[in-house]
């Protein structure tokens, strides 16, 4: 009974790494369905292959991740980067990682204050204000409430992906023969679908590196990690895979700068403000995993300091944040795209470097 009790709870902390995990690496684009067209729609077939290979790599990079965070007793991203690069190339990828983080923390509050301005009418303000006001409130719970938080918002992004999957599946004459298997492409659509899904895999493992390692850190053994890893994987690529039906079924979807907000028309007004609530969850998972990660670089092992710290960055943010999401998004993301490449293949070689030495 007692062990029975035991493997029940620990599935249930592996459930709620991988939602962690599936809540820290997903965003905004993810849930507008321009993300999963530019990364996988687009390729049609190939582009769904390339879903199933990243299920296989996100499950492989979130272990290796993770453990490595286990192995280190990590805190933060800068014992990965000492760990990889040494001290002094550490350092110097420290403060890369940082302003990538940075970068992308604006981003959120700048969209999260886009999002309820455009949606629901409030000021840019007030929107970015009450986006800041529950991250900080998550954040003091620490990464209790980072699990927390995710247990509520993934299960409510992965029920409206499906329900948007199933409506298009449903609707007559939709355009799903873009995903016809028979289908015969050239090979270098399979190419670039292959470098497209690496690419999308190291970018997002890549901004997750700073949450993953200490939560791997929390946990009591590789079994949760391993788990928490392949849960966290299954769960991102059904969810791609469900846009990718759902953009089919719609095959003008993709021409708006949110496609799922289109399709969400189709559902019936309640769907509606389902999906701002999703397309808001996703902001704020990526949000508090971010300032999580910085504090945690900031104000290692220090308490009494951190939560001075998350306001800080947070008010700081909201100040970048008028340049604009868009500004930010365009400048700053291919950028960010080859550091976290850069990060999470270093991740995957080292085990090799180990055995070499």
């Amino acid at each position: 009974m007692a062990k029975r009790d035991l493997r029940s709870g620990s599935f249930n902390l592996a459930l709620q790494v991988g939602l962690t995990y599936i809540g820290t690496v997903v965003g905004a684009g993810f849930a507008s369905g321009q993300e999963i067209y530019q990364f996988f729609g687009r390729f049609g077939v190939a582009g769904l292959m390339g879903v199933m290979l990243g299920i296989v790599l996100f499950a492989w990079v979130g272990y290796r991740v993770m453990h490595l965070g286990q192995k280190l007793g990590a805190t933060s991203y800068r014992e990965l980067n000492t760990y990889l690069y040494g001290s002094r190339i550490g350092y110097f990828v420290d403060w890369m990682m940082t302003g990538m983080l940075f970068g992308v923390t604006v981003a959120m509050v700048a969209g999260a204050g886009a999002l309820l301005q455009e949606r629901l009418g409030w000021s840019y303000l007030l929107g970015a204000l009450l986006t800041l006001t529950v991250t900080y409130a998550t954040l003091l719970r620490g990464m209790g409430g980072i699990l927390q938080a995710n247990t509520v918002i993934v299960p409510t992004m992965i029920t409206f992906v499906l329900a948007t999957a199933g409506q298009s599946l449903l609707r007559p004459g939709a355009g799903l023969q873009v995903l016809d298997f028979r289908a015969i492409l050239p090979g270098n659509v399979w190419f670039s679908a292959f470098v497209s899904t690496v690419l999308y895999v190291a970018f997002n493992t890549g901004l997750a590196v700073g949450v993953l390692l200490p939560l791997g850190a929390s946990m009591p053994n590789a079994w949760v990690i391993r788990q928490g890893a392949f849960l966290g994987a299954v769960g991102l690529g059904c969810m791609a895979a469900a846009v990718m039906v759902a953009l089919a079924g719609h095959p003008d979807a993709h021409i708006y700068t949110i496609p799922m907000a289109h399709i969400a028309t189709f559902l019936g007004p309640w769907l509606r403000w389902v999906f701002v609530f999703v397309l808001w969850g996703e902001i704020y998972s990526t949000l508090v995993a971010n300032v999580f990660a910085l504090a945690a670089w900031i104000t290692p092992n220090n308490e009494n300091r951190i939560q001075w710290t998350y306001a800080l960055i947070l008010l700081v943010s909201l100040g970048v944040s008028l340049i604009g999401f868009t500004a930010i998004v365009r400048f700053a993301y291919p950028l960010f795209g080859w550091i976290c490449t850069f990060i999470i293949f270093s991740v995957l070689w080292h085990p090799w470097l180990d055995k070499s030495n």
